[in-house]
């Protein structure tokens, strides 16, 4: 069933983050003129992210339910009624909160009831976390209400397929950003133009949590900073966190304090910027369900070091074409990629070409392709670009 011009389609959040908006104006872009695009942020603020209260979302009708409350002080009973009742008329709504959230387990139920298109955004993958066979079962029942799902990688993919997507469409794109948004925030200049390669540096961009795995980070620079002697190229851990104590100490036991750069939380201009001037991005995260600012650095033409537990790299990065996937509690192949970035400048240029040729995947015109393929299928150009994005992950039999 298409989507219908008076029923409006809605995507609903927690709260609203740059990220957020970019997705919802790229549904709202792609439906214009044909239905009214709802962005629906449920508060301004939440306990678990300090971003700023968000702006004006071009094409669409923002709602936020609770203005300048925070998400997790409102009783759920209270978001479930407010949520429900602005979104029971309308022919879709694109749900990207927790699924395991209580009243989003009945608004889902609900709105199915009313006949609304119920659609889940997820980046959840089997390998994120132990699992249980019970609480599997459990979270299959839950989502027995969505009628699609759409999800990151291959990975993803085969999770929702595991908890019952079978017959239900599970498409790629979720996961991704407004890369002219992002290049301009970085003053419009890509690799390999900008900085010259000698004076490009190292860049990790994150939470200094211990899922991050930055003293392994720092282990691996350190094993390469040793080879390359005085030609080593700097590392910036762009971030802040409790694990920052305990990252420094080993950069102190190591020897590598003064070729390690700590700014500390940036904003997104800046990190932009810094991504802009930057060699490699290196996220070698010991659990990661997808990792944004790998579409970030690609935006810029930055090849990416990744560990296997980056759920972006499914799509975003191949080994030795665009970066490096390296094993974990292996710092010397992180010495090794950072080594081979760092001293064969033609490596490096060719990996930037492939980053700027698979940047496109990362961007939110892919998730505007899946909300289209499930909503109102039928575009010539959306069908054959997921086709496209498909064979592009790294196991596209998951397709089949």
């Amino acid at each position: 069933m298409a989507a219908s011009k008076s029923r409006p389609i809605a995507v609903l959040f927690a709260q609203f983050s740059a990220y957020h908006i970019d997705r919802c104006q790229a549904v709202a872009r792609r439906f214009a003129g044909r239905a009214e695009v709802l962005a629906v942020e449920v508060a301004t603020s939440s306990a678990t992210y300090a971003w700023e209260a968000s702006g004006t979302v071009d094409g669409a009708r923002k709602v936020t339910l609770f203005p300048g409350s925070s998400y997790d002080s409102i009783a759920w009973l209270r978001r479930l009624w407010r949520q429900f009742k602005t979104l029971w008329r309308c022919d879709s709504v694109l749900i990207g909160i927790g699924y395991n959230e209580p009243d989003i387990i009945v608004l889902a139920w609900l709105l199915a009831l009313c006949g609304v298109r119920v659609v889940l955004l997820s980046e959840s993958k089997f390998d994120d976390k132990p699992r249980r066979v019970l609480a599997e079962l459990m979270k299959a029942l839950v989502l027995a209400p969505y009628r699609a799902a759409i999800v990151g990688g291959h990975r993803h993919i085969a999770y929702f397929r595991f908890l019952g997507f079978h017959r239900r469409p599970v498409l790629p794109g979720y996961d991704t950003v407004d890369l002219a948004r992002v290049r301009a925030m970085g003053g419009g200049v890509a690799a390999p133009a900008g900085a010259p390669y000698a004076a490009r540096d190292f860049i990790f961009v994150g939470r200094f949590v211990d899922k991050k795995n930055l003293v392994e980070l720092v282990e691996g620079f350190a094993l390469y900073a040793k080879a390359a002697g005085s030609a080593a190229r700097r590392l910036v851990l762009i971030g802040a966190g409790p694990e920052e104590a305990l990252v420094r100490a080993r950069a102190d036991a190591l020897g590598v304090t003064a070729l390690i750069d700590f700014p500390g939380f940036l904003g997104a201009e800046a990190v932009a910027q810094r991504l802009g001037q930057g060699l490699a991005l290196v996220l070698p995260s010991a659990e990661e369900q997808w990792g944004l600012v790998v579409n970030e650095a690609l935006a810029f033409g930055l090849p990416a070091i990744v560990s296997p537990a980056v759920g972006s790299g499914d799509l975003l990065v191949r080994n030795l074409v665009n970066g490096y996937v390296i094993e974990l509690n292996a710092p010397e192949g992180l010495a090794a990629a950072m080594t081979a970035l760092a001293g064969d400048e033609a490596n490096w240029r060719r990996m930037v070409e492939a980053s700027h040729a698979r940047a496109w995947l990362g961007d939110t015109e892919r998730l505007a392709d899946a909300a289209e393929a499930l909503i109102a299928p039928g575009n010539a150009q959306a069908a054959p670009r997921i086709t496209q994005m498909q064979q592009s992950l790294a196991c596209p039999a998951m397709q089949r």
